[in-house]
């Protein structure tokens, strides 16, 4: 009993004066996304140099759990894409791999899949989404989101997904497989930032049932840890001009 109490009052006080200072929409203004958290690359490729749109990349990632005797439970968890029982976490990252901000986790049902989150975010204003982003901004998704592309365009913001192949196309064009390279080389970060939240052992493991509470105050108290002590993914941005206009002229030529 003595160390449970110990662990509330700590977790307590880092969400309160770690947490606060260091993750969610509340700790970091727009402007300072973009002054200080944008890649000249992602600039580049995805608003053409425009220094007044940010550009954010949303994505879930997968947190499993025990198996539940509440069968209730239990099928609100179970996730059929996995075939495990697992909570999801919703991450918002800036293009240098910032984490901006944490939300969740959800559960695994199909009522809970990446596109029904976001329109959650969206529609409820979550942590004050809507009042955060300007339209205009830029949100990268992956093929997880296409259900909720025109939820975000509706509220104004510039969406980038990579490309579906059309019924019976065998393979991309040029300018769609191009295209969707450029959305990928932008958005890769999300996913190393999702995997530096898996190097906690906490969250590389199976999280017993009885902790399935504090898994959303755990993974936001290790994603202001990372943006408090680790460097951002992209450190070194000398030579983004001149890749990114590499890849802009090679995106006009056929293979």
């Amino acid at each position: 009993m003595q160390i449970s109490r110990i662990l509330v009052s700590a977790c307590s006080t880092l969400i309160q004066y770690l947490v606060a200072k260091h993750l969610g929409f509340g700790h970091i203004r727009r402007t300072d996304v973009i002054q200080k958290h944008t890649r000249p690359l992602a600039q580049q490729l995805m608003v053409n140099y425009d220094l007044i749109k940010a550009i954010i990349m949303l994505d879930g990632t997968y947190v499993y759990i025990q198996k539940s005797h509440n069968n209730i439970l239990q099928r609100r968890t179970f996730s059929l894409h996995k075939g495990k029982p697992l909570v999801k976490p919703m991450m918002i990252v800036s293009s240098d791999g910032y984490i901006a901000a944490a939300l969740g986790p959800y559960f695994a049902d199909g009522k809970n899949n990446d596109s029904e989150i976001t329109k959650n975010l969206l529609y409820n204003n979550i942590e004050g989404f809507r009042h955060w982003l300007n339209p205009g901004d830029v949100v990268v998704v992956d093929r997880g989101f296409r259900d909720c592309l025109t939820d975000l365009q509706e509220f104004g913001y510039d969406t980038k997904m990579p490309l579906f192949m059309k019924k019976d196309q065998k393979q991309y064009t040029t300018d769609e497989a191009n295209k969707t390279r450029s959305i990928t080389k932008v958005r890769w970060v999300i996913e190393s930032a999702n995997g530096r939240v898996k190097q906690w052992r906490f969250f590389n493991n199976v999280v017993p049932n009885t902790m399935i509470e504090k898994i959303g105050s755990y993974f936001e108290i290790v994603c202001a840890l990372i943006n408090c002590y680790r460097p951002v993914f992209v450190k070194d941005t000398s030579k983004d001009k001149e890749i990114a206009e590499k890849i802009l002229q090679l995106a006009g030529e056929t293979n």
